[in-house]
């Protein structure tokens, strides 16, 4: 899957439109648009500053830019490349299409007579000298203008440099904005849908062990619910790498880098499915509540470990039968 067929998977999979990317990235709509259709002609004014857009859609959205940065210069520089070679065509067709000189000044000296092409000798012969001189100031003024050139070239270099050292850091700085605007998004989506809805108290009752089983990448824990269960997932990588653990979209950890390990507890008020991705999954030795799992790679090479938090088959009928009980208790 090509790198802006990933994107728009991703932005689908978000239930995002080209909107909220646009909102949370501050690029125009039809950028993000081009993006995703690979339509690098919509860049072609200055294609310096697609690869910092592609950088900040990949941040918005979680996905891991260092896998794709390899494929988006390979396109980029590709899209160039044939850009340039139909310049030269038609550089080529320009020249071809211009009048040539013609041969009429060879034609009228050929036709001299021999006392005037004796006379055209010893001119020639007279000023060979001077033409010397010419010559010698002719290649000291083309070796200072050759000089101007190459400094102006440097200077120009270093201003490019400057400028784009200037542009990295102010695109990092963005992301780092972009990523804690799309973080309080989610939070926002979360207690729109009702996930951070306070339970109500309950009696104090004896704990009930919960369970955890594993079956490839899937993880089941099974609660009654008595208690809040907590999913305790402990990662140890043999490379640094990129970690996304998402509950019905929300980013619920720093995405930032870790270098060798990842450890987070999540307290689930209420049955639900986190989902645990590692950009660099190879190696990884990974638990989950103290249960080892080993995870299955899909064909794009990536692990995504999904964690289901359900609630025991008995418990919901014995809280149903017990509400059933106390409103049919008579009055005192």
């Amino acid at each position: 899957m090509r790198y802006y067929e990933i994107l728009k998977k991703r932005r689908t999979d978000l239930k995002l439109s080209i909107q909220d990317v646009s909102a949370q990235t501050r690029l125009a709509p039809e950028y993000i648009k081009a993006i995703e259709d690979n339509d690098l002609d919509v860049f072609s004014d200055d294609l310096s500053f697609v690869r910092y857009f592609i950088r900040s859609y990949c941040e918005a959205l979680g996905v891991n830019w260092n896998m794709l940065q390899e494929e988006v210069d390979g396109s980029i520089k590709h899209y160039a490349h044939l850009r340039n070679m139909a310049l030269t065509q038609a550089q080529k067709r320009m020249a071809a299409s211009m009048p040539m000189d013609t041969n009429e000044s060879r034609v009228r000296r050929t036709g001299r007579s021999s006392y005037q092409n004796r006379v055209a000798s010893t001119s020639r012969s007279l000023s060979r000298k001077p033409r010397r001189k010419l010559s010698m100031k002719a290649v000291i003024i083309a070796g200072i203008i050759l000089c101007g050139g190459f400094g102006l070239w440097a200077g120009m270099n270093q201003i490019r440099a400057s400028q784009a050292a200037q542009a990295q850091a102010a695109a990092d700085q963005e992301a780092k904005d972009k990523e804690a605007e799309t973080a309080r998004l989610a939070e926002l989506r979360r207690r729109e849908q009702g996930l951070d809805n306070a339970q109500p108290e309950q009696e104090e009752a004896p704990k009930v062990e919960d369970t955890t089983s594993v079956s490839g990448s899937t993880v089941t824990v099974t609660s009654t619910f008595d208690t809040p269960p907590e999913v305790a997932i402990e990662a140890k990588f043999s490379a640094p790498s990129t970690v996304w653990l998402t509950e019905a979209g929300a980013v619920l950890n720093d995405t930032s880098q870790y270098t060798d390990s990842f450890s987070q507890t999540v307290t689930m008020n209420a049955p639900g499915t986190l989902l645990f991705q590692p950009a660099v999954p190879e190696g990884m030795k990974l638990t989950v509540n103290g249960q080892t799992v080993t995870p299955e790679l899909n064909e794009n090479g990536e692990a995504i470990i999904t964690i289901e938090v359900v609630q025991a088959a008995g418990a919901a009928k014995e809280e149903a039968a017990a509400e059933q009980g106390e409103q049919n208790e008579p009055a005192e």
